[in-house]
């Protein structure tokens, strides 16, 4: 049976969550990852987080464990490419970054393999993207970094409240 299992960690708590196909979710065999906890079946309080941004699945045509895309504006980043839409292929020991929140599949069984746990894997900054906030005002749209008091203050270029403002993946320059 297929059986993936993720771990994180919040405020030095190490959490883990092993979904598998007969598992009872939100939507029949998929694992879903957001902010909203009436659709999602692991939930992320942080605003970087999008309310319903992945779904995982297994596919038996590909033999495989994937993720899909489900907020294009907030693409989540797997082993640090980022996933603007459609699915990736998930490995164990993937890496996978929502908004703040990172991830990594730290047991993957899939038909016909045997069970085996995951290397240790560094935990290495991705250093190619970040996360900013697009301002909401039409007349603005510029993109700031995202960091809490900018989240309090407002839009440093025209003051418009970043309450609604999406999170957007900001190319970092390349040192």
């Amino acid at each position: 049976m297929e059986k993936l299992t993720l771990e994180w960690s919040l405020q030095n708590h190490l959490h883990h969550y092993t979904f598998h196909q007969a598992a009872t979710t939100k939507v029949a065999q998929k694992l879903r990852i957001g902010r909203d906890p009436a659709r999602c079946d692991i939930v992320f309080t942080d605003r970087s987080v999008s309310s319903l941004h992945v779904e995982l699945f297994f596919s038996a045509a590909l033999d495989a464990a994937l993720i899909q895309n489900l907020r294009p504006s907030n693409p989540p980043l797997i082993d640090g490419y980022q996933l603007t839409q459609g699915t990736a292929n998930l490995a164990q020991g993937s890496e996978i970054q929502l908004g703040r929140i990172q991830l990594q599949v730290s047991q993957l069984v899939l038909p016909g393999q045997a069970q085996a746990a995951a290397p240790p894997q560094p935990q290495v900054p991705n250093t190619a993207s970040a996360y900013g906030l697009k301002c909401p005002n039409p007349s603005c749209g510029r993109v700031s970094r995202y960091d809490e008091q900018v989240l309090k203050q407002g839009c440093p270029w025209c003051g418009f409240s970043l309450a609604a403002a999406n999170t957007v993946v900001i190319a970092r320059p390349q040192s």
